[in-house]
């Protein structure tokens, strides 16, 4: 028998879903590395792991979103010579989503990162995880040519500072077409944060401070338990750790080696989530 060929271009259903995406309520997104994919059996503990996981694996929350608007997206037509106007396609497509404020290191962290290519996945209030149908079974992140921010960082006299994320879909055609979603049985939003990066900061002689990258801030007393009682399996080249309260240090006792700290992924274990040290200040 000959082989027989099937055009999906030639087949239409217009009914809905019954339960369709409430695209209003869409609170906040998941960037991940191109390629790489969130867990079937997803659950509020292996999102939070996530958050901390080694690179390329790790997950970047962005949240909460309060307004969303769409740039783009729609079908183009046109005639050959005299005939009629017919489809070619869909222009390209930006959603923005407006965060509830001003934030300047999630601004800067992804103006740093502009130009690369990521994927995404989007949540809303309903639970739903939105993504993309790669035809393997276990929903994709929406392929994106670029994620970058918009900011107006300084209040006005008619409203307060703010900031946009924008997600340029790499192919905006191909996104509408195998748009899927799932609904999960937790709020993403309760569970997932970005970490933020902090300096481990040699105040005097191998006494320390953990300050945020950007502006300073001063988290040494919120991690000091942590990190006093888990030294050895945080810390290399540390034997101890101890933590003056009145005087807001930790004291180190060096071993052998360098001092460095562990990654994320370790800290995670230890209970000292939601930051990265990125750098370690000696005192010259």
């Amino acid at each position: 028998m000959r082989k027989t060929r099937t055009c999906d271009s030639a087949e239409m259903n217009t009914g809905g879903s019954a339960c369709s995406v409430d695209w209003g309520k869409i609170k906040g997104a998941i960037i991940v590395e191109h390629g790489k994919k969130l867990p079937a059996d997803l659950t509020p503990g292996k999102l939070a792991e996530l958050c901390h996981a080694d690179r390329p694996d790790r997950i970047y929350p962005v949240l909460t979103f309060v307004e969303y608007a769409k740039s783009g997206g729609e079908a183009q037509i046109s005639a050959v010579g005299y005939g009629p106007n017919q489809y070619n396609g869909l222009n390209a497509q930006t959603d923005t989503f407006t965060l509830a404020r001003f934030d300047e290191m999630l601004n800067a962290e992804l103006l740093r990162c502009a130009n690369k290519q990521w994927d995404v996945y989007y949540w809303d209030s309903n639970k739903m995880l939105i993504g993309y149908n790669d035809g393997t079974g276990e929903l994709a992140g929406i392929p994106m040519s670029a994620v970058y921010p918009g900011s107006t960082p300084f209040s006005t006299s008619g409203a307060k500072s703010s900031m946009t994320v924008n997600f340029a879909h790499l192919d905006a055609e191909d996104s509408q077409l195998n748009f899927d979603y799932l609904k999960l049985d937790f709020n993403p939003g309760n569970v997932v944060r970005g970490l933020t990066k902090v300096m481990f900061v040699e105040a005097t002689s191998n006494k320390y401070k953990i300050l945020e990258l950007v502006g300073g801030y001063d988290r040494t007393a919120e991690f000091a338990d942590a990190l006093s009682t888990n030294a050895e399996q945080v810390f290399t080249g540390v034997t101890s750790v101890s933590y003056d309260n009145e005087k807001g240090l930790l004291t180190v006792t060096p071993g052998e080696g360098a001092i460095s700290i562990k990654q994320p992924s370790v800290l995670y274990t230890k209970d000292i989530k939601w930051i990265e040290i990125v750098k370690i200040v000696k005192v010259l």
